[in-house]
């Protein structure tokens, strides 16, 4: 991927390990690593949950090789949350890909 194309700079978020009083965990994020990276929309879709009408939309999210990234943690691109589904890639491509979609 040509380094143009990662003009977006996100956070990588990860569970606070912190807890409350009870020991339960807090339902806070700390901040990962800062990178550059490209996201490109994949899918849309719309649907009836609780008689509600929803919408859900999916994103690859392209960035440089990192350790520790995982399903567990999400990213924010200025106000927006993403909720990362799945991790893609190896240290010998260089890149990862993180399929996502918005968290509403």
């Amino acid at each position: 991927m040509k380094v143009g194309k990662m003009r977006y700079r996100i956070t990588l978020q990860k569970p606070s390990e912190e807890t409350d009083m009870y020991a339960n965990p807090k339902d806070e994020w700390t901040d990962f690593k800062e990178v550059w990276a490209d996201i490109v929309p994949v899918s849309g879709r719309e649907y009836f949950a609780a008689e509600q009408a929803m919408s859900e939309t999916q994103f690859k999210i392209y960035i440089r090789y990192l350790d520790g990234v995982t399903p567990k943690m999400r990213v924010l691109n200025g106000n927006v949350a993403y909720e990362i589904l799945t991790v893609l890639g190896d240290k010998r491509s260089g890149m990862l890909t993180l399929m996502v979609k918005v968290i509403v």
